[in-house]
């Protein structure tokens, strides 16, 4: 296994020839958030996999949902969902209604495509527990089984893989967002072919690969919806979230529903 730069891969040939899967990855938490019932230092990766026969449309079509963000009168060429939430950065010119509007655009585009998404989600305590059910090794490539981040990462791959092989043996260009690796880089396991594309698992900013961003969204809607669902109580504008949200939950294929446990009003 080995750490290559991307410019050695013709992954982005391969995800529009229409013969694999798009797998776009990334992550999410709420670092430090004090939430009963949810721990602090939990990190969830999430993987949307979008079809062999939609990938086409969806690599022309992103550019053009992008084009919404013209149309409010942004400049930033990308969807950054908690902070769209937040009314953070370039998107405090938004009303909330606008903002809202962003999640309905993009709730639309997960109900008519209904892309399947898979989760991983650890925290150091179930990290430990995870791993003491067998016997692992130190890495995967750069990431570390003994980080429950970086485990949290290789076993939402591992559940892409028995997902594409479960499906007379798929095979998928697997994309995660930038961070843990810088844009550009690659993870290349030799053991992942031919199911993973080449064996490999690439780093990249989802302003060069728009797709990455429909991970982005599917994972804010997991977080948020698990941080609602857990509140003492529930204001109008959770729920209003929430029922935008609730049809892209479903689209979980691990994922239990959890009913609200709070007051509403």
């Amino acid at each position: 296994m080995k750490e290559i730069a991307a410019h050695t891969i013709n992954l982005a040939t391969e995800l529009r020839s229409g013969r694999h899967y798009g797998v776009f990855i990334d992550d999410t938490g709420s670092p430090g958030l004090v939430t009963p019932g949810l721990h602090s230092r939990r990190k969830s990766w999430v993987a949307v996999l979008v079809p062999p026969h939609q990938i086409h449309e969806v690599m022309d079509q992103m550019p053009k949902a992008l084009s919404v963000l013209d149309d409010l009168g942004l400049k930033d060429p990308e969807f950054h969902f908690a902070d769209i939430w937040a009314g953070r950065g370039e998107f405090q010119k938004l009303s909330l209604e606008q903002r809202l509007g962003i999640f309905r655009f993009m709730a639309h585009i997960f109900a008519t495509y209904r892309f399947e998404i898979l989760v991983q989600t650890l925290d150091p305590d179930n990290a430990a527990a995870v791993r003491n059910r067998a016997e692992w090794p130190d890495k995967l490539g750069p990431l570390r089984f003994d980080d429950h981040e970086d485990l949290a990462l290789i076993l939402v791959l591992l559940r892409t893989r028995l997902y594409l092989r479960d499906r007379q043996n798929a095979s998928g260009c697997v994309i995660v967002d930038e961070g843990r690796l810088p844009s550009g880089r690659a993870i290349v396991i030799s053991g992942l072919k031919p199911i993973f594309v080449g064996g490999v698992i690439l780093f990249a900013n989802s302003r060069l690969v728009y797709p990455v961003q429909l991970a982005d969204f599917a994972a804010f809607a997991m977080n948020r919806s698990q941080l609602i669902r857990v509140k003492s109580h529930v204001s109008a504008l959770d729920m209003s979230l929430l029922e935008i949200l609730t049809p892209i939950v479903e689209l979980f294929v691990n994922l239990d529903s959890v009913p609200l446990s709070g007051a509403i009003g």
